[in-house]
């Protein structure tokens, strides 16, 4: 199964304040947003991170990404030159690139992290 997902922001502790995300603390986020993830998601599903995936964290990207259950190809947002840079999260992610296009189903899906105008 493909899944999708945007701007989780892992590590980052203003994202709780700016989003008005319900969550005492930066841990407890973390926390939430993996167990979430991993109920919902299988090792066998593709789950594509469309930007936004960790930000000013403590913990390394990869760290993150070792957590996590299923194949995560990641759309890169403006906020993550720090996956980029780090070669465990690198190693765990299917593919990387700026927008791409998914065939899911009879559906054709073309996810970039920036709005496109028509």
């Amino acid at each position: 199964m493909n899944l999708y997902i945007s701007d989780l922001h892992f590590g980052h502790v203003n994202v709780i304040r700016f989003d008005n995300r319900p969550f005492a603390d930066v841990e407890e986020m973390d926390r939430c947003l993996i167990a979430n993830w991993n109920a919902r998601v299988s090792p066998d599903d593709d789950v594509y991170i469309i930007g936004d995936f960790c930000y000013k964290s403590e913990h390394t990207p990869g760290w993150y990404l070792a957590q996590l259950k299923g194949r995560k190809h990641l759309i890169m947002g403006n906020h993550d030159g720090i996956t980029l840079k780090c070669p465990e999260a690198v190693k765990q992610l299917v593919n990387i690139d700026k927008m791409m296009h998914i065939k899911d189903g009879i559906n054709n899906i073309h996810a970039c992290h920036f709005p496109i105008s028509a």
